[in-house]
């Protein structure tokens, strides 16, 4: 009797702020990353025997191979930027975002948008799950975008941060369950 196994695999096109990423080299990897505050007690010495949940992040990695795709995105919310310069017009400021300083102490999700991840058709991938939308991504702080301009194929390496959503209408409740990263369909 032949072993089967359930792997699951498919390539997924990407699209930040409505246009298309291009081809990425290796797809594109979600990260999570969990923070808790843990419960210790006398009783145990330093043993961790709970933990209290304090929230998490999530990024999205992959590395961009069409340069002039990725570079052509304009983020619709911040006119004239792109995934690896979210700092955008600085809104008094005429000139394009690649290159501009920006403005100081601007709040960098008024430059997030929404990446949607794609799989497709036909492949075990698309139902598992067929789209991933991301309504708040923007270039992680601190990830440094390096543009190899040479004979060789212009890699666009990006780290999405994807900031919290808070779904529903009227006011936002900052403490309610329908506070999300990301969904699937």
């Amino acid at each position: 009797m032949a072993l089967s196994i359930n792997a699951i695999s498919g390539p997924y096109s990407g699209q930040w702020s409505a246009e298309f990423l291009g081809v990425t080299e290796d797809g594109y990897e979600l990260e999570h990353t969990f923070y808790s505050e843990p419960i210790r007690g006398d009783n145990m010495g330093d043993s961790i025997q709970d933990e209290v949940h304090r929230g998490a992040d999530v990024y999205v990695n992959f590395t961009c191979m069409e340069f002039g795709a990725v570079s052509a995105v304009d983020n619709v919310g911040a006119p004239s930027s792109s995934p690896f310069w979210p700092i955008g017009n600085s809104g008094f400021n005429a000139v394009g975002a690649n290159g501009t300083v920006g403005a100081m102490g601007d709040s960098r999700g008024e430059y997030s948008d929404v990446l949607v991840l794609t799989a497709l058709t036909g492949t075990p991938a698309a139902a598992f799950p067929a789209t991933i939308t991301f309504p708040n991504a923007v270039l992680a702080a601190n990830f440094p975008i390096r543009t190899l301009y040479a004979s060789r194929v212009r890699r666009v390496p990006m780290r999405m941060i994807c900031y919290p959503y808070a779904g529903g209408t009227g006011s936002v409740n900052q403490y309610t369950a329908a506070i999300y990263w990301y969904t699937t369909t």
